[in-house]
This record gives C-alpha cells, structure tokens and sequence, in this order.
C-alpha cells in the first residue's frame, strides 16, 4: 500500500450533530433526507451540555444548532465549536428573526442562519454545501498529509552523509520538494557558490538547478497521478504549480502525454495488473 492509499484511509461519511430541545423538531429532521441512505450520520442533543459531551466523544462535521435551550444557549455552543473542533461547519436554525442573533452568528463564522419552520429543500440544500465544504477541506489534508510523509520518506531514504556538494544540494532538494526552492539557498546549504553549484547540475545531469527541480516535481506529480482518487489540478497544486496550463505544458514536455492522458493511463495499466 503506498503512502497516498494509507492517508485516504479516512473515515466514511460524515456526522451532523442537531441540537434542539424540541424532540418533535428532531423527529421531523429525519424527513430530510434518508439518513440511512446518504453518507450522513445523523447525532441529536437537547441541551449544550449534551451536545458539549457529544463532541467530546465523536467528530462533528456538520453542527446545527436551535438558539434557545436549557443551559447555554446555541451561540455559547457555537463558540465551544469554533475553539475545540475549529474545522465544524456550523449552522443556526432557529424561530428568532432578530438582527441581534444574526450578526452575532456572522461573527461567530457561521455558514448559514436559518429561520423555522424551514423548508426541507432549503436544509437539504445547505446540508450539501456544508458537505462540500467539509469534502474540500479533507482532500486539502490529505494531499498535505501525503507530501508531507512523502518528503519525510525520502529523507531517510536518503540519509547519508554527503561525499560532496552535489550530493548534499540534491539530498537538500529531496527532503524539501515541496517548498520554495532557489539556487542561492540550495548553493547555501552546499557551502558552494550558485555558479559552482549550477556547473555541476549540468556536468551530472544535463540540466540546470532550476530545470533539476522542476522535473523532481512533475516526477512526483505522476505518483499521485496514479492514484484515481486524485485530481490533476490537486496534483499540481501539491508539488508547488499555481498555473494550470503551465503545469500542464511541463508535464507533456517530460512525458510526451497530458496529466489527464497520463492518470488514464495508469489506471488502465493498474486495472489490467
């Protein structure tokens, strides 16, 4: 199993947390959608407290919250939200259409302010956009995670001790590929001017500092490209390219295909193993 399959091994779904000290209310919720069926795992609290407990016990991805309730009230729970489990998406639903509540839950970062009796579609509909939300932010993770067990895979890999600069300036480029690199840092770290250093590169390998570098990252952009659960621009956004197109451009100039040809490619091959 690679490193990208061991970090996507991520908990299925995602768990909503209601809160409202009306039971009936929470009765009616499971007209909404058929929780069974989605990826949705729907938790129900009557209280803060309650819902305090809850998430102390479980993840919440999605909170949904009444503002009147016995105790503290939706907004203090907000609050504990955004301090211990920053990553919630948080929603008011509630009978109270005061201005007062409203900024407040602005300044609390909510995603949306809801007003009772709401119309199933509209929950539903900011149910999935919270759900997009939370999707963006785990693949964000993910490719975070991965590169950054990847550079630290290949740094001991490669531990060594240098025998000369340019092994040191290319064990350097390993271990941080994934950050901003120049010819004046890595030359730095070789203990060698950029103009020696640049000499070198072309003597072993044919290429420049700058030429080196930018192949090791479309080398790695094809490793995650072998993965089906990865995207060509999350891909590119991960090894360090903002443009598209220019990504793109520099992947065919090495492999002769475009990322999107190459990852179809790959999972053809891979389904044919």
């Amino acid at each position: 199993m690679s490193v990208f399959d061991e970090v996507c091994r991520e908990r299925e779904g995602m768990n909503i947390l209601f809160v409202d000290d009306d039971a009936a209310f929470l009765q009616e919720l499971s007209q909404v959608m058929e929780w069974r069926a989605s990826s949705f795992t729907k938790v129900e609290a009557g209280s803060f407290e309650e819902a305090v407990r809850i998430f102390k016990s479980t993840y919440v991805d999605i909170l949904v919250s009444d503002i009147e309730m016995p105790g503290q009230d939706g907004l203090a729970l907000i609050q504990y939200a955004n301090e211990h489990s920053p990553h919630t998406e948080c929603v008011i639903l509630t009978r109270h259409n005061d201005f007062h509540y409203a900024q407040a839950a602005v300044r609390l970062n909510c995603m949306a302010y809801l007003l009772k009796p709401v119309q199933q579609e509209q929950l539903r509909n900011v149910l999935m956009q919270a759900a997009r939300r939370v999707e963006a932010r785990r693949q964000h993770e993910q490719i975070s995670q991965y590169a950054h067990r990847y550079f630290s895979d290949v740094a001991r890999k490669e531990a060594f001790q240098a025998a000369s600069p340019l092994d040191m300036a290319v064990e350097y480029i390993d271990a941080h590929l994934g950050e901003e690199l120049s010819v004046r840092d890595l030359a730095s770290a070789a203990f060698v001017s950029t103009d020696h250093l640049t000499r070198l590169f072309k003597k072993k390998f044919g290429l420049t500092v700058s030429e080196y570098i930018q192949a090791k990252r479309i080398h790695l952009a094809a490793q995650l490209l072998s993965n089906k659960e990865m995207t060509v621009s999350a891909a590119a956004r991960s090894v360090g390219f903002s443009n598209y197109s220019y990504f793109t451009e520099q992947f065919k100039r090495i492999y002769q295909v475009t990322p999107r040809e190459y990852q179809k490619r790959m999972l053809e091959e891979q389904m044919m193993s």
